[in-house]
């Protein structure tokens, strides 16, 4: 089934807000129902049991040259706000679904499906700079806030279809929304009528071109009926696309362009689209687009790039390398086609290739996070453990959100006989995949090994925030029985 074959479900970001509709019901006390508005504070922390939430429910991308990119082009946006009430964190979603949502405080999710789509870096920052806009207008808090007026009768078919899921959910959330939903519609479609004029304003105090925002608009105004005739309105997170196409291109076409216009990132844009279909886009799906970018010289580069990052999750390995050798021979001064060539070395159990090429790439690019990553597994894997740590230790002081990073930090510093920093680096990995109990194991461990003072402070600061989510998640479970 190709992404645009994808229909909105109910357990998609709408859930994820009902959840967390229902559950600050459920633990919040009789006298705080009524309040209109949160404080910053309040938006903080619902922002936080969102993020819980959504890491819980959601397939995220990991890659570092995808988030990275992503995050790049948020953050630029961020930094042209006048104000903000809270840092903003980006995510991808393994989907193929067009789409995007933010959460409270500053959590912006947009699904993989739209931005293959895309045709370069001004469209994203059109989709980031709208999704902003919807959290320094706390369009999300507000209707959270509202929300917690509604009747029991709605609440409890909200927690129904909560508990239930799939299609008997869906019925139950219907059942109960479907009389409260109207003035919700109404204002959504005002939030994101605000939302567009304040997101293109935005993006062009960052001198992208609005023009990118009708764009990217049209798209998804084109693909919109496929959705829309399988799920009700008021569970769709952007209503009114085709509408908003018009006065976006009467508003564009009426303003003075910015006098200055930013060079874009295509390279690092198309880069990313690589990793997204070449990784998780279906076969045929990815096949087709590549066959497209064989067909120019500028691309074809990137067509055997993904070529190979398909084949290797084909398991087709002597394929994906063949790929990866077509495509450095053409670009051999693109790093990350080495990394990846090495780690395909390094799954075929072919260690001494493996480090070759990723050497290669860091002399390319030192600080290349990835190739840092990848070599260090590489010397983890052939006993090198001191090598190992020093390459995994520059990484993570890069990018600490490399996947599994803290894990093989924890291997490499065990082999060393380096307990405390071994429990640590386990401890944070147990934590960010959700299992806290053995988060709480690792750090206790560490702090029973450790007499350095600092040390303790951290540790206990981190036991502190595990005993506080289980004692919380304890209590949500007996509010919810």
């Amino acid at each position: 089934m190709g992404k645009r074959d994808v229909l909105m479900t109910v357990r998609k970001p709408w859930k994820l807000l009902i959840y967390l509709v229902a559950l600050l019901i459920v633990v919040g006390p009789p006298t705080r129902l009524a309040r209109a508005e949160l404080s910053i504070e309040e938006e903080k922390k619902m922002g936080q049991k969102f993020l819980q939430a959504a890491l819980s429910q959601l397939r995220l991308i990991q890659d570092p040259e995808v988030i990275g990119y992503v995050n790049k082009v948020g953050q630029e946006i961020v930094t042209h706000l006048d104000f903000h009430h809270f840092p903003y964190h980006f995510y991808v979603v393994d989907s193929g679904v067009l789409n995007a949502f933010a959460g409270p405080a500053g959590y912006v999710f947009i699904n993989r499906g739209l931005i293959e789509i895309m045709d370069d870096e001004g469209e994203l920052a059109a989709i980031l700079g709208h999704e902003i806009a919807h959290v320094q207008s706390r369009h999300i808090a507000q209707r959270m806030a509202r929300a917690r007026t509604l009747n029991l009768a709605a609440l409890g078919g909200m927690l129904a279809g909560i508990f239930l899921g799939g299609e008997a959910g869906a019925a139950a959330i219907a059942g109960s929304q479907a009389g409260a939903s109207s003035a919700m519609l109404t204002h959504s479609r005002q939030d994101e009528e605000e939302a567009d004029r304040k997101g293109l304003r935005y993006m062009e105090a960052a001198h992208y071109n609005g023009k990118d925002f009708v764009r990217i608009m049209r798209k998804m105004s084109q693909d919109s009926w496929k959705a829309g005739g399988h799920m009700p309105g008021w569970l769709t997170t952007h209503p009114g696309s085709s509408e908003r196409v018009v006065y976006l291109s009467t508003t564009v076409g009426i303003r003075n362009p910015s006098a200055k216009v930013r060079t874009e990132d295509s390279e690092g844009f198309l880069l990313m689209q690589v990793k997204l279909y070449g990784s998780y886009e279906s076969p045929n799906e990815a096949e087709a687009k590549f066959q497209e970018w064989f067909e120019k010289p500028e691309t074809k580069a990137m067509a055997y790039y993904g070529t190979g990052l398909m084949r290797r999750r084909q398991r087709l390995m002597d394929k994906a390398v063949a790929a990866f050798q077509n495509a450095i021979a053409l670009r051999p001064d693109l790093a990350p086609i080495l990394v990846d060539l090495g780690e395909t070395y390094f799954e075929m159990g072919k260690f001494d290739k493996a480090q070759q090429v990723l050497t290669s790439a860091l002399t390319l690019e030192p600080d290349q996070p990835m190739a840092l990553y990848a070599l260090g597994r590489c010397q983890l894997e052939q006993g090198q453990a001191a090598e190992a740590s020093k390459q995994l230790e520059k990484a993570i002081r890069i990018n600490n959100r490399l996947p599994k990073i803290n894990y093989y930090l924890g291997l490499a510093y065990g082999k060393m006989n380096k307990l405390v920093d071994a429990h640590y680096h386990f401890g944070i990995y147990y934590k960010r995949q959700g299992s806290l109990s053995n988060a709480q194991f690792h750090f206790q461990e560490a702090l029973r090994l450790t007499n350095d003072p600092k040390e303790k402070e951290i540790l206990n600061r981190e036991l502190a925030e595990i005993k506080g989510a289980l004692r919380s998640a304890k209590q949500s479970g007996s509010r919810a029985r």
